[in-house]
């Protein structure tokens, strides 16, 4: 039995039929609407939208007008114009909806199309930033030049005779890239040395991706403060005061949402889906499910 499948995972392919997507082999997918202004009801085709989806590549959506409503690791965002959300692989999103006139691009593409092996230490340090903000306002002059290399990729990329295309659409994504570190190193050291910056918000993204790797087996506070190295005391506080929410909170709610997926994927049965989460029993698994969600997970799978 599988037990690592965390939520369902939204793959490029899904992206790719899409209403003007353009893509190279599902390994590299442009999408825009500035020919459609988008608003609530384009969100009614998306077969992934307002359902949390595990992703299986990287995307960057840079707003131009309008805004987005975007659910990151559980957590609640809203992007305006001017803002950038960038979502890692591996990271767990739910795409909820567009704000009225929103127009947007956006940039998806796999491991294998574009792989950082220059200046590691930057990139790493850049993710571990963007993951604790994903949402970023960017300043007109490094967003303009984003979006004049976009619409070079997307002219690159309807060229389907060219031989050459998918090298020249690595190195755009190489200056879009680097041009990102750039501006996100900078603006990364003025945060760090701002009094925002601090131990407890390092905290509060270390614990996240603990709790992201770990949850489907581990449930106790105990067990991540240990990893964090710091007293369970210390970690539920700190929690508490970066997020307004108790660490064991957070850890419920991936939990929950691992079984509400597994549940309405009908590919399991509850006594499956219990032990894939680890669950002593299925007595203990129904009594924890119906506590938090007030249905038995049987109940909610015909719900």
């Amino acid at each position: 039995m599988k037990s690592d499948n965390i939520i369902l995972n939204l793959n490029l392919s899904d992206l790719s039929v899409q209403p003007g997507a353009l893509h190279i082999d599902n390994k590299f997918i442009l999408i825009d609407n500035f020919d459609d202004m988008g608003n609530e009801e384009n969100t009614k085709g998306l077969s992934f939208a307002n359902y949390p989806m595990k992703l299986s590549f990287t995307i960057a959506i840079l707003v131009l007008s309008g805004g987005i409503r975007v659910k990151i690791n559980l957590e609640d965002f809203e992007a305006r114009a001017g803002d950038a959300i960038t979502v890692f692989k591996g990271n767990i999103g739910e795409f909820c909806s567009l704000l009225p006139d929103t127009r947007m691009a956006v940039i998806a593409f796999s491991d294998e199309f574009f792989n950082v092996v220059k200046h590691i230490n930057t990139a790493l340090s850049i993710q571990q930033h963007i993951y604790a903000n994903p949402v970023l306002h960017l300043d007109r002059g490094f967003l303009d030049e984003a979006l004049d290399v976009y619409k070079r990729m997307k002219s690159k990329l309807a060229e389907t005779d060219n031989l050459f295309r998918e090298g020249a659409l690595h190195g755009y994504t190489q200056v879009l890239m680097y041009n990102a570190y750039n501006y996100f190193t900078k603006m990364k050291n003025n945060v760090e040395d701002s009094a925002e910056y601090n131990r407890n918000q390092e905290i509060y993204k270390r614990f996240m991706q603990a709790v992201q790797k770990n949850y489907m087996k581990e449930r106790s506070i105990t067990f991540y403060a240990d990893v964090l190295c710091i007293s369970p005391k210390y970690l539920s506080q700190v929690i508490k005061n970066v997020t307004g929410r108790l660490a064991g909170e957070w850890i419920t709610d991936y939990v929950i949402l691992e079984a509400k997926a597994l549940l309405k994927s009908n590919k399991y049965t509850v006594q499956e889906v219990c032990d894939m989460l680890n669950f002593a029993n299925q007595s203990f698994f129904g009594k924890y499910f119906k506590r938090k969600t007030g249905m038995s997970p049987k109940a909610y799978m015909k719900s």
